[in-house]
């Protein structure tokens, strides 16, 4: 039995930061023709792409800076509160022919990221996701300023009915740069495992998220755990100035 299979961090990770790179591939192609409103087409394709909640999309005169928040993604059944971005490219493209998306990404020169997670939105998704797992049952994951907690009862049957408690501790850390699970403590049945199962464990899911595997350059190195939300930011900020486009939508 594979305790991470139930609530498996990395693959959300990956996943948002899949995001953030369409994000930012979506911004190179619609710079191109100057005769296109930058902010209004990243802003439709964003909306088809991701479907969020609301959107807000800026742009300076050219594209050369760009800024996007998106409101309400849902990610693999887990809903994002929010997923920022900034972006400083290295030139408006003028030619994308033969360009693939790694290509295009080469035309950043910077970039700033952030996403946020609510707690209530874990819930949900646990209580719905749970439905689904056999012999698994009252899975909880617990946010606070000191570690992120994931718990839950296995039952397996064997001769007997033996209802397994599990327990996972964890802070979210930069190992090398990757975002990864650090100072973690694993219990069954109230009895902490030695550090040899838990480095195990840890092999399987670090790290959530591969700096060198994101091809521009990004700046996340900051997380902020409350009992509400988690935070992994970068701290990209909107646009600022009077030459400024911008493009708004909500949901209906």
């Amino acid at each position: 039995m594979n305790f991470t299979q139930y609530i498996d961090f990395r693959r959300f990770f990956r996943k948002a930061s899949f995001v953030v790179f369409v994000l930012f591939i979506i911004f190179a192609p619609c710079m191109a023709n100057a005769n296109v409103r930058v902010e209004e087409e990243v802003g439709k394709l964003l909306v088809k792409e991701f479907d969020p909640e609301s959107l807000l999309v800026q742009a300076t005169n050219g594209g050369s800076f760009l800024y996007a928040k998106a409101k309400g993604v849902v990610l693999e059944g887990l809903r994002i509160d929010s997923i920022s971005v900034f972006a400083m490219m290295k030139e408006p493209p003028k030619d994308l022919t033969g360009k693939d998306a790694y290509g295009l990404a080469d035309l950043i020169y910077l970039s700033r990221a952030e996403v946020v997670l609510l707690k209530k939105d874990v819930d949900d998704y646990t209580t719905t996701a749970i439905e689904d797992v056999k012999g698994f049952t009252d899975l909880k994951v617990d946010f606070s300023t000191d570690k992120l907690s994931v718990s839950g009862t296995y039952t397996a049957k064997f001769l007997f009915t033996f209802n397994i408690r599990l327990l996972a501790k964890s802070r979210l850390g930069f190992i090398n740069g990757d975002l990864s699970l650090v100072d973690t403590e694993f219990y069954i049945s109230g009895v902490r495992q030695p550090e040899y199962l838990t480095n195990k464990l840890l092999e399987e899911i670090n790290p959530l998220i591969k700096r060198s595997k994101i091809p521009f350059p990004i700046n996340i190195n900051n997380i902020i755990m409350t009992k509400d939300k988690i935070v992994v930011t970068g701290k990209p900020k909107p646009l600022e100035g009077d030459a400024l486009c911008t493009w708004r939508y909500a949901k209906d």
